[in-house]
């Protein structure tokens, strides 16, 4: 499914409605990374005009990007949920996992993390067979096959100053999802940023 599903707050109570008994999945990416990912999605798919001069100058607009919507949150002139802020607040997990803890107990709520996948993609693949109540069948060269591929040939990297910048902003953020987890006793890795702090 589609990540923005997740800040959707109606589909959690209307999906819960409609198939009382379906078990949804969240798989959750460090924000920092993702946030970056998103970027050169945006790039690829034409959201966002590529700045002209190379890498160097992609980076930059990068952070300017993120400053600027970073304020408009802070202002007030935008919200969390406004659409042109998705590509800063897809990553502001708790904001939409609140609600969907609200209509679906823990029993029908797995929360996973990429990275858990990407350490240990057996463990996490058998997590979500027995979280589905699926046999054992997936075969193991299938698990870290990549399908979504971003094709761009250069993608804008983070520098020091977007990563403070966004470990920041997701700070508070990323706390609040740390505690609500852990009050479903739902285990989850603080991602190693600075962004639990």
């Amino acid at each position: 499914g589609c990540p923005f599903y997740l800040h959707e707050r109606l589909a959690a109570t209307q999906l819960r409605t409609t198939f009382p008994s379906m078990r949804a999945i969240a798989l959750l990416r460090n924000p920092r990374e993702r946030t970056v990912s998103a970027f050169n999605d945006y790039l690829r798919m034409g959201r966002i005009r590529r700045a002209a001069g190379g890498a160097t100058a992609r980076d930059a607009q990068m952070l300017t990007l993120v400053a600027s919507k970073i304020e408009m949150l802070r202002s007030g002139v935008r919200q969390l949920e406004d659409f042109d802020m998705r590509i800063l607040t897809s990553a502001v997990y708790i904001h939409g996992l609140e609600a969907w803890g609200r209509a679906w107990p823990a029993s029908q709520l797995l929360v996973l993390q990429s990275e858990e996948m990407f350490d240990a993609a057996e463990a996490v693949v058998h997590r979500v067979e027995d979280f589905l109540g699926l046999r054992r069948a997936i075969p193991a060269s299938a698990y870290m096959r990549t399908h979504n591929k971003n094709t761009l040939a250069e993608k804008a990297r983070a520098s020091a100053a977007l990563n403070g910048t966004l470990d920041a902003f997701f700070a508070p953020h990323n706390a609040a999802l740390y505690r609500w987890l852990a009050s479903r006793g739902t285990p989850f890795r603080p991602w190693p940023n600075g962004t639990h702090a």
